[in-house]
């Protein structure tokens, strides 16, 4: 129960409001570090109720004077605009009005610095670019006297060249302010920044328990040489979704996908990081209104968003990285929702399936059958022998030793050899050829 937390009434009013029967696990490790004013690194997927491990905390130790207290950066407008809602949902509650500005691209700059100029935000929320530019540049925003400092989905925000950017902001700031760092993953940009900042802080890592949540369920499809639209349309044929999302890796390949979904009848939407801000909010806006079924997208424009209700997770293509899987499916099965996740694969991805499972991954291996889908066994999922043992198996022995058998078996296998290169070089290039 939150009540061991000794919140403000009002912030316990706000989780009751909220519909919060009991901390995450996250939030279980989180909320007493934030109380007791300790940095904190904390790794888990989205969806794990991390937003609110540091807000219910934060805004329970807001100091009572005029001056900030709290600055949350985040990687995107969309976020930004994501967690001043969040925060607003609390902070409306107190009994006295708690002051939360929001500073992202795209506003009005000279009204913003001219009500700087008269009183500051107790709670300021905003991307780095226009922190830097308030705080470093014009020297309106006043964040010496902050207490906290939050990095919401730092690996998004250090996905480019942000470093020098977030050194001129914390140069601003106390040594002794409390930093706290949450991400899905950890890149290498990120590893130079916690290096520099938080060396000796122990990260709280959750990211071994992605799949540890019975709210989604994984099924994995085997493609077998077939056409992947047409699997496609023979999955989407099975069930009728309040909203799916279906992943790819590429703007070229979400492009074809959502048009040809449009052109078959699909009511369907297209999320890619190329879209302008515009296009981007319109879309947010119109997915949140319930007004597409189906969402094609890629995991640089999903990152960030928080895209509630969605029932199905499909991967059209498995991701090159595992925690970019995990960040995918965890999107089914939010704000204590129930979720399935489809995962189309070839094989050539047994060796990341063993992976996933590895971490956890329970999942039902299901194929057409009839056109409906069945579960089927799952011997395909064996991790795959090695050319070597396989030749080994296929080539009988000779039942007597003859004199130059050793010779004549070894260029037999190796004329296997070149056959499965072959064949797996054929369809390395059909593959290819369909993604054209």
């Amino acid at each position: 129960m939150f009540r061991k937390y000794n919140f403000k009434n009002f912030i316990n009013e706000a989780i009751r409001e909220l519909g919060f029967e009991k901390p995450t696990e996250i939030q279980e490790k989180i909320i007493p570090k934030v109380l007791a004013g300790e940095s904190v690194i904390g790794k888990s997927q989205t969806g794990t109720g991390k937003t609110h491990a540091f807000l219910f905390p934060l805004i329970n130790g807001l100091g009572p004077g005029p001056e900030t207290d709290v600055l949350i950066l985040t990687p995107t407008r969309e976020l930004g605009f994501q967690l001043y809602e969040e925060t607003v949902k609390i902070t409306s509650r107190a009994p006295e009005p708690i002051d939360v500005r929001l500073y992202v691209g795209g506003a009005d700059r000279e009204r913003e610095i001219e009500r700087l100029e008269k009183s500051q935000p107790k709670i300021v929320i905003g991307t780095i670019g226009k922190i830097n530019d308030l705080a470093v540049t014009e020297n309106v925003l006043k964040i010496h006297t902050i207490k906290s400092v939050v990095f919401d989905e730092a690996d998004m925000i250090f996905e480019s060249d942000r470093l020098a950017a977030v050194d001129g902001i914390l140069s601003r700031v106390d040594e002794t302010v409390q930093i706290l760092v949450f991400s899905a993953t950890v890149n290498q940009e990120l590893r130079v920044f916690l290096n520099k900042y938080l060396e000796k802080i122990p990260m709280i890592d959750l990211s071994g328990r992605e799949f540890a949540t019975s709210s989604v369920e994984h099924v994995l499809i085997p493609v077998k040489n077939r056409d992947k639209d047409q699997l496609l349309d023979n999955l989407l044929a099975n069930f009728h979704p309040y909203l799916a999302l279906i992943f790819v890796n590429t703007k070229s390949r979400a492009d074809e996908l959502a048009g040809r979904m449009a052109s078959a009848g699909y009511n369907v939407g297209k999320l890619t990081g190329e879209l302008t801000s515009r296009e981007r909010k319109q879309i947010l806006r119109r997915i949140k209104a319930g007004q597409f079924q189906y969402v094609v997208a890629t995991d640089l424009a999903a990152r960030g968003i928080d895209i509630v209700g969605a029932s199905h997770v499909i991967n059209y293509e498995l991701p090159p990285e595992i925690d970019y899987f995990v960040h995918r499916v965890g999107r089914a099965g939010r704000a204590g929702f129930t979720g399935i996740s489809y995962s189309l694969y070839d094989y050539d991805d047994i060796d990341y399936l063993q992976k996933l499972r590895a971490k956890g991954l329970k999942c039902a291996l299901m194929d057409f059958k009839g056109g409906e889908l069945r579960k089927v066994s799952s011997r395909s999922l064996r991790p795959r022998p090695k050319p070597g043992e396989e030749l080994h198996r296929k080539i009988p022995l000779p039942k007597k030793v003859k004199p130059g058998y050793r010779k004549k078996r070894k260029l037999e296998i190796e004329k296997h050899i070149r056959r499965l290169r072959r064949q797996r070089i054929d369809a390395i290039y059909r593959e290819r050829a369909k993604r054209k």
